[in-house]
């Protein structure tokens, strides 16, 4: 019986050492850039044109980012998911942009995956609205509540200008 509550006491012991070092995710967390995402869709499919600021913790810009940005349909992801595609550099610090072409209106989840030089990957929920004629439209956050498109705005009539 002594013999196994040495065993436990030094495999707690151990266990409360290793919790307290800190190890590589901790100095991960502290790396994690700054993900500034504005997007705006237009025209057919439609497109949405993502603009990525990225900045490291400290606010400075961070460049020579490799990103990917891909999209799905939270609502329906079988069936609407879109083929990741990789953001360039804008040429300002800390800037990439990238489009993506979408399958219709509605509240997609865009995923941002940074690569190098540090790993993080972030998702935002955007609406997706019908633009009139050539406009822009803000893909602003999605809420609580938001849904797909309205009647007559789904597959075949996306309510962007064709």
């Amino acid at each position: 019986m002594t013999r196994l509550l040495c065993h436990l006491f030094a495999i707690v012991t151990l266990a409360n050492l290793t919790m307290a070092l800190p190890g590589p995710a901790a100095a991960q967390t502290s790396d994690r850039p700054q993900v500034g995402l504005e997007c705006v869709s237009y025209g057919r499919g439609p497109m949405l044109e993502c603009l990525i600021d990225l900045k490291r913790r400290d606010g400075t810009p961070l460049d020579n980012a490799q990103i990917t940005l891909g999209a799905i349909m939270p609502s329906m992801p079988m069936a609407h998911t879109i083929k990741p595609m990789k953001a360039a550099s804008t040429g300002r610090p800390g800037e990439y942009k990238g489009t993506l072409t979408l399958e219709m209106l509605g509240v997609w989840s865009l995923d941002v995956d940074i690569t190098g030089p540090v790993r993080e990957k972030v998702s935002r929920n955007l609406l997706i609205t019908v633009c009139k004629g050539d406009a822009r439209c803000a893909a602003p956050p999605a809420k609580a509540g938001d849904k797909g498109p309205e009647p007559g705005h789904g597959h075949g009539s996306s309510g962007h200008k064709l």
